[in-house]
């Protein structure tokens, strides 16, 4: 098992947080030991310094103690003093001694030459016949070691100067120790967000490629062996869902144009019969036809519709200039039966521009937009319809007087059969297909559309198109 493979993503996160905490707590452990080793060098130090202190004032006194016996010993000549000298000469001796330990080299250098003046003034002290040896020098001698008991406070300032420039040097180190940490920390926390990240991307961009229809990439998850599984059954969902629109696809197609085959003998039938091929009918048969007629022309589009959604999500077709003055004109002859039956007001406003895509798509796509705007419309409405430039964008707009469409609804409504709401006005339901085939045309057309409220009430469908190259130059 690799550290940033693990077999699951529980270990992966704790392995991550262990990598992350780890510079931290060496930091810790590296300051406890510099202050540690702070406090030892300062203890040192302050024991050094009282104890030189106290070394020079405990020689200082028996050097003291010395120069008295010694005189005793002048005036009164007792053994018994010479003794005593002898021994305060020994503890003269041992506490220089110690302080000499205590001492820096220079100081030293005094206490020597302070040891065997003395010395030599015992040594011929307890010689007998001899020249009888001068004390006054040891007048010399105290002011000697009241310089050495004085130069021991020197010792204190030299320690304590030490001591802070160990402390600086702590301080410096453990500032550069713990902006390297901190640093190696933000590293190890930026690798493990990636690398923690990565595989959730990874599923989300898969997941995102399915919601918009793309079956066909494959969804490659790393990472934890668990979430490389989750990615393994993504993809065999992803192969699925392929397997389900295709069948859908087909299915509609299949449909589509069997309903078609059937329904050009009954359009054929009504048009001979209307044109009286089969014999002169009176007005209600006429009638007849005539409903005949209309509801089988709307059954085409109907169908027209589903085949339109399966060719949706096929190769587009070759794109050229159209006219949309030419195309409008069409859409509304189609329309015509309908606006003057339910005697509605058409609006328009149009300018004379060329739109790139394929002319059946586009008609299509227009003609689902208004057909709906007329079909929600009520008996005496208004329908708008308006296209104009909009930057280097055609921008077609169709409005209408009906109940309009609700906020919640706005995107629903362009899914595949999804029936809004509002009511339907028509004598025939939809589909559910029209605003879908919109969108997928759209789309194809790297086009956008969305959907407000008409300045006459209603619904109002915007919709922008690339221009064609003429109207670009």
């Amino acid at each position: 098992m690799s550290l940033l493979r693990p077999k699951s993503f529980q270990v992966f996160i704790v392995i991550g947080f262990g990598a992350v905490l780890m510079p931290l707590l060496i930091t810790l452990i590296a300051a406890e030991v510099s202050v540690s080793r702070l406090v030892d060098k300062g203890t040192e130090a302050v024991y050094r310094s009282v104890a030189a202190t106290d070394g020079g004032r405990i020689m200082l006194e028996h050097l003291v103690d010395l120069e008295r016996k010694s005189r005793q010993y002048r005036v009164l000549k007792d053994p018994q003093l010479l003794e005593e000298v002898a021994e305060k000469y020994h503890e003269f001796f041992d506490s220089l001694h110690h302080l000499r330990s205590l001492s820096p080299p220079d100081a030293q250098q005094v206490l020597d030459q302070l040891l065997l003046e003395v010395g030599i003034l015992v040594t011929a002290l307890q010689r007998s016949g001899g020249p009888a040896p001068d004390l006054d020098t040891f007048a010399a001698l105290n002011e000697l070691a009241k310089a050495v008991y004085f130069n021991s406070y020197e010792l204190i300032k030299q320690e304590v100067g030490a001591m802070q420039s160990h402390a600086d040097r702590t301080q410096m180190v453990l500032l550069w120790t713990s902006l390297a940490l901190v640093l190696l920390t933000l590293a190890l926390v930026g690798l493990f967000t990636r690398l923690l990240a990565r595989p959730v991307k990874q599923i989300n961009r898969g997941i995102s490629r399915m919601g918009a229809g793309d079956y066909d990439q494959p969804i490659r998850v790393g990472g934890p062996q668990d979430l490389q599984f989750l990615g393994e059954r993504l993809n065999w969902l992803r192969r699925r869902l392929g397997e389900v629109e295709r069948e859908k696809t087909k299915f509609l197609a299949h449909v589509s144009h069997e309903l078609k085959t059937p329904l050009a003998s009954i359009r054929e039938g009504s048009e001979l019969m209307m044109e009286e091929m089969a014999g002169p009918l009176n007005s209600q048969q006429r009638e007849i036809v005539h409903i005949l007629q209309k509801n089988s022309l709307q059954l085409q589009k109907l169908i027209e519709n589903l085949l339109g959604f399966s060719r949706g999500q096929a190769l587009g077709e070759a794109e050229t200039a159209v006219d949309v003055l030419a195309l409008v004109e069409d859409i509304m002859e189609d329309q015509r039966a309908a606006v003057l039956k339910k005697e509605l007001k058409m609006r328009t406003s149009l300018s004379p521009l060329q739109l790139q895509g394929d002319r059946d798509r586009l008609r299509i796509l227009m003609d689902n937009l208004l057909s709906n705007a007329v079909k929600f419309t009520p008996v005496g409405g208004v329908v708008e319809l308006s296209v104009g430039r909009d930057g280097d964008m055609a921008l077609i707009e169709v409005g209408d007087s009906g109940p309009g469409i609700q906020v919640e609804e706005s995107e629903k409504i362009f899914q595949p059969f999804y029936q809004g709401s509002a009511p339907c006005l028509s004598h025939v339901q939809g589909t559910g297909l029209g605003l879908s085939i919109v969108r997928e045309y759209v789309d194809s057309l790297s086009g956008r559309v969305d959907v407000g409220q008409s300045p006459a009430g209603g619904a109002l469908f915007r919709v922008w198109l690339p221009l064609a190259a003429e109207d670009l130059a």
